[in-house]
């Protein structure tokens, strides 16, 4: 993961909405730009050559609060981009972890595969053996070697999922990912109650709040009518037949918004208000549902996958010792025997899926809290 958001590229996506609104709240904490006016006036009639310059600096003043609730709604945004890039952070960290664990479980399942492969390679000498004395037909003999072709088939697919695999997650790390290691099966989660209290700092739930109280900034802005106030500060110089003078100027000005720009604005403003209230508790009523969900089924999938881990797995050598016993013994057929094998191949898969679905759950559950290091 440290290597994933090192790279620049990644970096660049993710502090993207960070940057985009902490440019725009530099420029809502500014004043408003001041103005610079020269005007020269010339005359012509019964003395001509008279001229007058004036020079004069001006600034507008927001006497109505429409600047300080603009300004509030761009910090507003800075902080709902801060949460997004958090939030985009821990989209990339969720899908490097996808990735490893997607190599670590194809790495497992052709382990798997080759030792099935091995054990029933193991079982076709022996036939071999059995129809050289002519103590086995060469039908059943032909039956195993079909199930062995048809494992190297199947182990040929969990090689090329295996180094699919090692190809996404190299494509993300930016480089070869070098030999995975690590659990499939999830750590054991703490109490629903520890992440319900997480949650409303999770980037999801800030941003939503974020947007909220932008939106709600936006209509107080919309719904000042005060006018702008304009003051100006210069000199002015004068010539008339040889003669200078100069003097100060000083200047006023308001800027009346339209009725009816202003109630449109505010109608605006307040449904835009109103639809980001509604949008942010509906984003905590899903969220807290969500969260309940995962947490459930991550608890679920990881008892679970560790019963099935415990069948499975660990007694793969005597269920196959077993097997041969009986076989020996006359106590199951060639088919019977086979299907054993097979069926023990496919409970060994089917464990190392569920703990597989076990890790991906973790995983959303952890990406749905914003976490980065979990």
């Amino acid at each position: 993961m440290t290597r994933a958001l090192a790279r620049p590229e990644w970096q660049a996506l993710t502090q993207l909405p960070a940057k985009q609104t902490e440019g725009a709240a530099l420029e809502a904490r500014n004043w408003l730009s001041p103005g610079v006016e020269w005007t020269r006036e010339q005359f012509n009639g019964i003395q001509p050559g008279k001229r007058e310059d004036t020079f004069l600096v001006s600034q507008g003043f927001d006497v109505s609060g429409r600047w300080l609730a603009r300004r509030e709604a761009a910090l507003k945004r800075e902080e709902g981009g801060k949460a997004e890039s958090e939030q985009r952070v821990a989209g990339v960290v969720a899908q490097v972890r996808e990735a490893f664990y997607e190599v670590l479980v194809a790495r497992e399942r052709l382990a798997r595969m080759e030792g099935s492969l091995a054990r029933v390679g193991r079982f076709q000498e022996r036939v071999d053996r059995l129809n050289q004395a002519g103590e086995m037909s060469g039908l059943d003999r032909g039956r195993v070697r079909r199930e062995v072709e048809l494992l190297r088939g199947r182990e040929v697919v969990e090689r090329s999922r295996r180094l699919q695999a090692e190809a996404r997650l190299a494509s993300m790390l930016g480089g070869a990912p070098g030999i995975p290691q690590g659990s499939l099966l999830p750590e054991p989660l703490t109490s629903l109650d520890s992440f319900v209290a997480e949650q409303p700092g999770a980037p999801s739930s800030r941003l939503a709040m974020a947007q909220e109280s932008a939106a709600q900034a936006d209509a107080k802005a919309a719904g000042r009518w005060f006018p702008e106030l304009q003051l100006g500060l210069g000199v002015k110089r004068w010539q008339e037949a040889g003669l200078t003078g100069n003097g100060n100027v000083f200047s006023l000005g308001l800027t009346f918004p339209a009725p009816g720009r202003v109630k449109a604005a505010r109608v605006k403003g307040e449904a835009e208000a109103r639809a980001a209230s509604a949008q942010a508790r509906l984003q905590r009523e899903q969220d807290s549902a969500e969260l309940r969900a995962l947490w459930q089924a991550s608890v679920d999938l990881r008892a679970s996958a560790e019963r099935m881990a415990k069948e499975a797995l660990a007694d793969a050598d005597r269920v196959e010792a077993a097997l041969d016993a009986a076989f020996a013994a006359g106590e199951v057929d060639l088919l019977g025997r086979l299907d054993g094998a097979r069926n023990l191949l496919e409970s060994e898969l089917a464990a190392l899926d569920q703990a597989h679905s076990a890790r991906r759950t973790r995983i959303a559950l952890d990406r749905m809290l914003g976490k980065v290091n979990p």
